[in-house]
């Protein structure tokens, strides 16, 4: 029918707190929404990190010497 939603499939949810974030079910289950929109944001900002710093073949440490180097010049 028109205007009816689909339940919602909270699978998902599970699926990246277990195998992404490695909480517990029970842990994701009892999570708010928010809790785990932040979380998964910040899991995702990292995972972009690394994946430019192996791209680069770069390790955390030249990245902050890099970091460092560009500060000197303010």
């Amino acid at each position: 029918m028109v205007g009816e939603s689909e339940p919602i499939d909270f699978t998902f949810f599970y699926f990246i707190g277990i195998t992404r974030l490695n909480l517990t079910e029970k842990r994701v289950g009892r999570m708010t929404f928010k809790l785990f929109n932040k979380l998964y944001q910040h899991y995702k900002d990292v995972f972009d990190l690394e994946m430019r710093l192996k791209a680069r073949d770069m390790t955390y440490r030249e990245l902050y010497k890099k970091s460092q180097q560009e500060d000197e010049w303010f």
